[in-house]
């Protein structure tokens, strides 16, 4: 096990030998081996001891805490990677707009390729849903992108990609799920709130993994540095938004693993019950870790690899001036 998910309240995290124990009204939940693992991402009100905390910081696990609703918090991580020279090579990209422009182009065309794809193999099975018009516009959007030289403008290309790829992707949804546009807090309908879950989820993993790596998590290229937000994450999570979560979401919608009893509004939103949340961790381990072939390098993977991969890459791209090779989902 490389991750951890503790989805109920109440449950008390010990170490005991080289084993968590879990524990919930003075009852044993269960007793977890430490050796592979990686992360622990803590839903709700729990609590987690003084021990094991300084156990997983010693071993380098980063430990979030999420509210019950998914809802990211705070993290754990250890002490921050004494790569100094990654982040010095960070800064000198970050001043060079040649090389933001050029990165920035790269990610946004290949958001708005995968999220074609994606909307490409899902009509394959939907022949009578017609999205002839928004695959039209998002080819024609991935072209633009390559023609501008500014920021801004390479956003707004992006925004407009997004809104039309939303659309069509309401469109393929089954189960009296509906569907008309991206809101994030709160979300104002389940397949929000099921976006904005597992979007948490992915970013969470991409920013432990530039953290431990020494990034400056908080400098970005595409997206601009606002106090507090891990920009450089925000970044590397577009590439794999469509391919990973929103697939994720159509494929437990549509095959019935989730329905629209298992969510209720609140005051901040809409969200789902525990039972809900639990099945869709139990499909995003499942995703992020079934091995397929990279039709790129034809080579066996897994998504918990190719965000490594990516990461690695950018790695090399800012020490070795080679260029970033986005993941492309075909």
């Amino acid at each position: 096990m490389q991750t951890l998910y503790v989805s109920d309240n109440g449950v008390l995290l010990k170490k005991k030998s080289n084993r968590i124990l879990l524990k919930k009204d003075n009852k044993i939940l269960e007793e977890i081996p430490i050796l592979d693992l990686k992360r622990v991402i803590i839903f709700g009100n729990n609590q987690v001891s003084t021990q094991l905390l300084q156990y997983f910081a010693t071993k380098g696990i980063d430990v979030a805490f999420l509210s019950s609703s998914g809802r990211f918090k705070f993290r754990l991580v250890p002490e921050t990677s004494k790569n100094i020279f990654l982040r010095m090579a960070q800064h000198d990209h970050y001043r060079n707009k040649s090389f933001r422009i050029q990165f920035s182009q790269s990610v946004v065309e290949a958001k708005i390729h995968n999220q074609r794809s994606l909307l490409v193999r899902y009509q394959r099975n939907r022949p009578e849903v017609d999205l002839k018009r928004c695959l039209e516009i998002l080819k024609k959007c991935s072209h633009q992108v390559r023609q501008k030289q500014e920021i801004d403008e390479i956003m707004g290309v992006e925004g407009y990609a997004a809104k039309t790829y939303f659309e069509a992707y309401g469109k393929l949804l089954l189960g009296g799920f509906t569907f008309h546009k991206r809101a994030y807090h709160p979300p104002p309908d389940p397949i929000n709130a099921l976006l904005s879950f597992g979007y948490m989820l992915l970013f969470n993993e991409i920013e432990s993994l530039l953290e431990g790596t020494g990034f400056d998590v908080f400098l970005g290229f595409l997206h601009s540095t606002h106090y507090g937000r891990a920009s450089l994450a925000t970044d590397l999570i577009e590439e794999l938004r469509s391919p990973l979560i929103d697939r994720l979401v159509l494929y437990m919608i549509n095959t019935s693993s989730i329905s629209l009893k298992q969510f209720s509004p609140n005051e901040d939103g809409v969200f789902m019950d525990s039972v809900a949340r639990k099945t869709f961790i139990s499909n995003y381990e499942k995703f992020m870790t079934t091995d397929f072939l990279n039709i790129q390098n034809k080579n066996r993977t897994n998504y918990r690899q190719i965000i490594r991969d990516q990461v690695i890459g950018l790695e090399k791209t800012l020490l070795q001036n080679v260029d970033y090779k986005c993941y492309l989902y075909y």
